[in-house]
């Protein structure tokens, strides 16, 4: 398989390393969301505690950096990947998308939650739902390419 030199120069790979790492501290917490939920609703201050930092320190943070480097990998790669290749603005709206849900539903829902109100708790699940499923759709179009 032929890898162009502009996918392979050192830049590239620093900067390819740095948004694997993004996206790992950007997701990581969301897998755990479910647990830190239960624990909190069974009236564990540490795990709401717990809940609030992962989403608004780690994952908030992490996706928006992973979603930036994204762009200056494909700004990187110009000659082989367009913003107008689907499987690339694909990608660029499921991470606005997410991080709209992540700003817009999940981060009310989680002080709420933290607060007492136990309905917030079917909105930081539908959220965490939805973002896992953005994560997959988007692996599937950074790995697989299609219309590349």
């Amino acid at each position: 398989m032929f890898i162009p030199e502009a996918l392979t120069g050192t830049g590239y790979q620093i900067v390819l390393f740095l948004h694997v790492l993004a996206v790992i501290v950007g997701f990581a917490p969301l897998w755990l969301t479910p647990l830190l939920v239960r624990l909190t609703a069974a009236g564990d201050k540490a795990a709401a505690d717990g809940l609030e930092v992962s989403i608004l320190r780690f994952s908030l943070p992490g996706i928006g950096i992973a979603g930036f480097l994204g762009f200056a990998l494909a700004g990187m790669s110009d000659k082989y990947y367009k913003m107008s290749q689907s499987w690339l603005s694909i990608a660029a709206v499921l991470w606005v998308v997410l991080l709209a849900l992540l700003f817009t539903v999940a981060r009310p829902a989680i002080k709420a939650f933290r607060d007492g109100d136990a309905a917030a708790r079917s909105r930081i699940m539908i959220a965490t739902g939805i973002s896992h499923i953005i994560l997959l759709v988007t692996l599937y179009l950074m790995i697989f390419k299609p219309g590349a």
